[in-house]
Parts: structure tokens; sequence; C-alpha cells
């Protein structure tokens, strides 16, 4: 009896540091600014939370030698809503409703583009510079262009975008202050919150927003 008490304290120990690693995979429908569930092929402004100030994200250069490809920038003028993006999920597994700790592909949505590459979201590895900058140019069938979306904070419907590179390597995606002062999407080292940068999601009423003309004109550091 008196040898079973240490291996039973032991396995509870062991049973909540399992709970406490399912919950933080949850998994469950992301909501938007609205309260709704976000949707596959629907598009939405990804604008800044947790009381951060300026706009939405644009596609923008990352510096002044060359235009491509783009990096993800925060527009510093709080009236722009930013550029329209959509999700797409690579295999299918929940519908078309997006869910947190899925892989997710992020594409934004415009009719005129100055680059040869992709609208598509992914990091880029390839640069000589010691950050790892989210940029445009990815493709929806390499792991470089998986994202996922977890929860951040207590604020409603706030989010964080993380990359997902492995079971054992997932990396937050953060901000580095870039041209004329605007937030740079980029990798972290890690996944914590150290300097995470949150965001919410707004659908975009196609109904009754002219998009280009309010989301922004495409390129904000030119």
């Amino acid at each position: 009896m008196g040898n079973n008490k240490p291996l039973s304290f032991i396995s509870l120990i062991l049973l909540v540091s399992a709970v406490a690693i399912s919950a933080g995979d949850e998994v469950e429908p992301v909501k938007d600014t609205n309260g709704n569930p976000l949707k596959s092929q629907t598009q939405y402004f990804i604008q800044p939370g947790s009381n951060k100030k300026g706009g939405g994200l644009v596609p923008a250069s990352t510096d002044f030698t060359r235009l491509c490809p783009l990096g993800i920038s925060q527009t510093l003028l709080p009236y722009q809503p930013g550029l329209p993006v959509n999700f797409s999920n690579p295999s299918s597994q929940n519908g078309d409703v997006l869910t947190t700790n899925t892989d997710l592909v992020i594409e934004f949505q415009s009719s005129i583009w100055l680059c040869p590459s992709s609208k598509i979201w992914k990091v880029d590895t390839s640069s000589s510079s010691d950050k790892n900058y989210v940029t445009t140019g990815g493709s929806s069938s390499t792991r470089e262009s998986f994202f996922r979306i977890q929860k951040y904070g207590k604020d409603e419907n706030t989010y964080k975008l993380v990359h997902y590179e492995s079971d054992s390597a997932i990396k937050g995606i953060g901000a580095t202050t870039g041209l004329f002062g605007a937030p740079y999407l980029v990798l972290e080292d890690d996944n914590n919150d150290k300097n995470v940068f949150p965001v919410k999601f707004r659908e975009v009423d196609t109904s009754t927003e002219n998009v280009f003309a309010k989301g922004l004109r495409m390129f904000p550091s030119f």
C-alpha cells in the first residue's frame, strides 16, 4: 500500500501536465470581430488586437534595394483597414470553418499585383538578414507557407499567428520596426508572447466597401 502512494502522486502529476499541454493545443472555431466563425474563401482584414495602434496588414517592401518579395507590414494610419486576405485549409479537414491550431494558408486578395511571385504568405528563410520576414511569394503546398491561429490573451476574439515547422517546432509571429517606423511581421525564435503581434479578423463587406479604395494603396511604403 505504502509503495503505491508515491506512484499514484507521480501519475497524477503526469496526468495534469498532459491536460495542460492538450489545452494549449485545443482546436476550436476562430471568431471574427462580430463573433462569427472564420470561413475559408471569405475575405477578411487582419487588424491589430489588444489596443495596438495603427491600421491593418498590407504588403510592403522590406528594404530600399528591391521591391519583391513583399513583406507584411502594418499601415500606420488607423483608418486604413489593410488589404484583404483569404484563408484556406490545405487538408480541408474541417470544411469551410477555420479552427485554431490547424494549418492554414494566407493569401492577399487584390486585382493589382506588381510582383511576379504569388500573393501567398510564407516565412522567408533565404534572406541574408538576421530576421526571417513573413513575405509573399509562397506556395499552398509547402510548409514554409503553413501558419496557424492561436488564442491570445483575455480579450475577446483576439489571436496570434504562429508558424508550424514540425510537431516540436512551432514559432510565433512577432513584429520588428521596418521602413518609416512601420511594424513588419517576422518569425520569432520560439512561441512565447514576448514579442507577439496580436490580431483580430474583420470580415470584408464587399457589398458596401470599395475594398481597393478603402483598403489602401497597395504599396504604402512608396
